[in-house]
Formats: structure tokens, sequence, C-alpha cells
């Protein structure tokens, strides 16, 4: 587990270099299933028949002069209109139309995973439109278009047209920071398995106290330098100074065959906070959290916003990061 970077998504999205598909392979980016893609659509058509249902009756009410049904058909069409327009705003800005939000897709971009923009989702929603002047079979065929894409991706001929790829959120969502870099660790993460097994480790000492002695490691494996160190303030205003593999919990405890730097209890009445509730990884490239399988679950907490992290996954965090774990929360204040 190393090689992450502590960067935040929203910045560092796209990559450095037009995402290939190998890439996003990596990243764990996986297209929308095709069951999901048909049930959005379905979801997103149903208002729009709703609303254009009193528009088939226009004429007939016009020819009749029948003002009430006039009325009724020039509000459907508006309806409609207004409806259109929200709907590809949101696909061209958030990647997301109302169904698609519903099943968890998202559209973005394939080469840098950024949202496709307002008129790429009027291109991609046009063409199929536009290939109705073959009735039914034209629509048909580029709806159908992404079960023969090259890449695999399930691009459609409009997708390739608006740069356009549906995804999956339920794999990796690139628009959610904390999700992102979490993928981008486990693209570049190593597993480092120790073969001694150690015993508890010993909590850290207070910032404005001595740092306690670490556990000894094996010879081969040097300890940590003092660039590697994090300064974390828990909730009740207590400040430690910790390097390595830190353990938080009630009465945190390493596996068998793992070996840490430090372990920190957390006192927790209400026992909220797992025993062992999470690792915090500090390495001179910086510093990640990870659930060690919580029952109350972990969550990064960002301007504002909180991000699960998932059990056994490195999560890298910064500077001003909370972590709320159960009813307590720790906060980064350096690395």
């Amino acid at each position: 587990m190393s090689g992450w970077a502590i960067i935040d998504a929203r910045e560092a999205a796209p990559e450095p270099t037009p995402v290939s598909v190998d890439r996003a392979a990596q990243l764990g980016l996986r297209a929308a299933p095709l069951g999901r893609r048909i049930g959005a659509a379905a979801i997103d058509a149903l208002p729009a028949a709703v609303f254009a249902a009193p528009v088939a009756l226009a004429p007939r009410a016009i020819l009749s002069g029948e003002l009430l049904w006039i009325l009724i058909a020039a509000t459907g069409a508006l309806l409609l209109v207004v409806y259109g327009l929200v709907q590809l705003a949101s696909h061209g800005s958030r990647g997301q139309t109302f169904g698609k939000q519903l099943l968890q897709l998202r559209t973005v971009r394939a080469d840098t995973l950024r949202p496709i923009g307002f008129w790429r989702a009027v291109l991609k929603a046009g063409i199929p439109v536009a290939a109705g002047v073959v009735p039914v079979v034209g629509t048909a065929v580029v709806l159908l278009s992404p079960l023969w894409d090259r890449e695999g991706r399930r691009r459609g001929w409009h997708d390739h047209a608006a740069r356009a790829w549906l995804i999956d959120l339920r794999a990796v969502d690139p628009t959610d920071p904390i999700a992102f870099e979490a993928a981008r660790g486990r693209a570049r993460a190593r597993v480092d398995v120790a073969p001694t097994p150690s015993a508890a480790a010993p909590s850290p000492s207070p910032a404005s106290a001595p740092s306690a002695e670490p556990v000894p490691s094996a010879p081969a494996e040097p300890a940590p330098s003092a660039s590697a160190q994090a300064r974390v303030r828990l909730d009740t205003g207590e400040e430690y100074l910790v390097s390595g593999l830190c353990l938080v919990g009630r009465m945190p405890a390493p596996e068998p065959d793992e070996r840490v730097a430090y372990a920190l209890p957390v006192r927790d009445d209400a026992r909220s906070v797992s025993k062992t509730h999470f690792a915090l990884d500090v390495r001179a490239e910086g510093m990640a959290v990870l659930d060690r399988g919580s029952g109350n679950g972990t969550r990064v907490i960002r301007t504002g916003v909180e991000y699960p992290v998932a059990v056994g996954v490195p999560v890298p965090i910064r500077p001003g990061d909370r972590i709320r774990f159960g009813d307590r929360t720790m906060e980064v204040l350096h690395v």
C-alpha cells in the first residue's frame, strides 16, 4: 500500500494525460450495465410521454375550437420543452438525468472524465432523434450500437460523436474526490506483507511530550523517517504526533501478521467506536486512512462534505480533513 498522493480529485481530474482504455480499467471504471442503461432511459421517457400526450390532441382541439383542450395541449408542450432543457442541462453539467441519478449512472467525457457540457449532451441526444428519418430502424440501430463497440466500453455512435461514456457509479465515481483518490490509490497500491508478527503496539504520546518509542521492527525494515509524521487532534482536544501505521479504536490491536508503530486507544462510553476502528498510515509521500471493518464506519469530512471510507481501502487525506468514527472525530492538523 504505497504511492498514493494527497490531492483533490476535483482539482486533479482529468488525469495528466487523456484517460486510455487501459487506464480506465486500472482505476476500476466500468461501463453502465445494459439493464440499468435501459431502465434509466425508460424512467427519463416516462415524464416526457406524459407531457407529450396532450400535444397529440392539439390538431383536433384547434380544428374543433375547444379552448380548454388547446390550453391543455399548450401546457403539455411547454412542460415538455422545460423538462427537456432541464434534463439536457443536468446531463451536460452533472452527467446525470433523472433516470441516471436514480440508477447510479453518470455520463463523463471518455478522455478526461469531466462532464460533457450542454452542447455535447444535445449532440448525444440529437443523433438518435435525427436517425429517425429512417423510421424505427434508424433510431434502433443507433441505440443498439453500444453492443458492438470495438473498445469494449459500450459506447454507441452517439457516444463517440459526443466523446461521452456512460459509467457505473457503483464501481467508481470520478467526480467524487474521495472515491477517485481511493481509486487512484488502488491503481498504484502494493500489498506489503510483513514476515514477522509483532506484539501490541504502544500508544502515541501527546504532541507536547516526547514521542514514545515505536514497536521494534525487523532489522531489514527501517523505522519511519522523522519527516513522515502527522499531528492529529481528537475532539476532546488531545493532540498526538504519529508516524508509520497507527491503529485507532477503543482497544486497538494489530492482526497476528501485522506490524504497527502506534496504537491510540480512544474512550467511548457509548461504544460507537470499534475496538480497532481505523488505521492511519503516515508515509513520506502523505497520509491515508483505512477502515478496519468497524461497526459504525469511518468517514472523511472535507470542506463540509462527508465521504465514506470503504473497508481496507486507503483514502489519502490532507491537513484540514476530519475523520468521523462512531460518535468521535479526529482532525488532521499537519502532515
